[in-house]
C-alpha cells in the first residue's frame, strides 16, 4: 500500500537522481568534453591539420590550460624558426670559411710548385710533369724535346754587381722563357741558374729554333749589364727520338751531357771575342 513515507522516499530518490544527472552534465561540459576537444586539437595541430588558434575554442575548466598550450606552441614554433635561421647562418659561415680555406690551399699548392723568383714551375713540378708528358707523347707517337739551360758567367755578374742584379737577371730570364714558349710547353727553374723547358710535339728542328731565340734574346738582355763577361745561355737539347730507351731520366741525363759538352767551346768563343 502506497503511503506518505513511500512518497517521500520516491521524491528523495528522484531529487538525488536529478542532482547526480546535473552534476554529471556539468562535469561533462566543464571537463570531459573540453578534455576530448583539447586532446583531439593537440593531435591535429601536431599533424598540421589544424591551426593553434583553435585552442581558443576550448572552454570549460581547461580554457586556461588550452590558452597556455597555445602560447607554448607559438613559442616552440618561434624557437624552431630561430634555430633554423641560426643553422642556416652557421652553414653559410662554414661554407664561406671552407671556400676561403680551399682558395688558400689552392694558392699554397700553386706556391709549392712555383719558383717564387721567376714565376716558373720548380723542380718538384718537373718531377711530376715530365713522366706524364713522356708517357703521353710515346702513347700518341708524338715528338717531344727537352732543353737543359744554364746561364754562363752568372757568378761573374753576381760578384761584380751583387746578388740583386743576379736576381733581376733571373727574373728577366723567367719572363723571357715564358714569353718564348707556347702554352702547351712547360718551363721550370731547377735551382740556381739552371732551367728546363719541355716541348711536347716539337721535333729537333723546332726545338733548336726555340733555343736559338732564347739565346738571342738573352744576349740582348745581357748587353745592358756593365760587366767584363756578359751572361749567355748554354743549352743542351735532346728529343725522345734521340734515345734508344726514351725515359724521363735518360732524357734529362742526355740533355745535361749535351749542355756541358758545349761549355768549353762557348767559353773559348767568349774569350776570343
Amino acid at each position: 500500500m502506497f503511503t506518505a513515507g513511500n512518497a517521500v522516499g520516491i521524491a528523495l530518490w528522484a531529487g538525488l537522481t536529478a542532482a547526480v544527472w546535473i552534476i554529471t552534465l556539468r562535469h561533462r561540459r566543464r571537463w570531459s568534453e573540453p578534455t576530448r576537444q583539447l586532446t583531439t586539437l593537440i593531435s591535429e595541430i601536431r599533424a598540421g591539420q589544424a591551426p593553434s588558434e583553435e585552442l581558443a575554442d576550448v572552454g570549460g575548466g581547461l580554457a586556461a590550460v588550452a590558452c597556455q598550450i597555445k602560447w607554448l606552441i607559438r613559442d616552440l614554433r618561434q624557437q624552431r624558426q630561430e634555430n633554423a635561421q641560426l643553422t642556416m647562418e652557421i652553414n653559410q659561415r662554414i661554407a664561406n670559411r671552407t671556400n676561403a680555406l680551399e682558395r688558400k690551399l689552392g694558392s699554397l699548392r700553386q706556391q709549392a710548385f712555383r719558383d717564387s723568383l721567376t714565376g716558373l714551375h720548380n723542380r718538384r713540378m718537373l718531377d711530376q710533369y715530365l713522366p706524364q708528358a713522356v708517357r703521353h707523347c710515346l702513347t700518341e707517337a708524338q715528338p717531344l724535346a727537352l732543353l737543359m739551360i744554364d746561364v754562363d758567367n752568372f757568378k761573374d755578374l753576381n760578384d761584380a754587381l751583387g746578388h740583386a742584379a743576379g736576381d733581376q737577371l733571373l727574373r728577366s730570364l723567367g719572363q723571357l722563357i715564358h714569353s718564348t714558349v707556347r702554352d702547351a710547353d712547360a718551363a721550370f727553374r731547377c735551382g740556381g741558374d739552371e732551367f728546363v723547358v719541355v716541348l711536347p710535339g716539337c721535333d729537333a728542328g723546332a726545338a733548336r729554333a726555340v733555343a736559338g731565340r732564347m739565346q738571342s734574346l738573352t744576349a740582348a738582355l745581357a748587353s745592358t749589364f756593365k760587366v767584363t763577361r756578359r751572361p749567355h745561355l748554354s743549352i743542351g737539347m735532346c728529343t725522345l727520338a734521340d734515345l734508344a730507351d726514351p725515359t724521363p731520366e735518360n732524357l734529362l741525363a742526355r740533355a745535361d751531357e749535351l749542355l756541358y759538352s758545349q761549355k768549353p767551346a762557348r767559353k773559348a768563343l767568349a774569350q776570343a771575342c
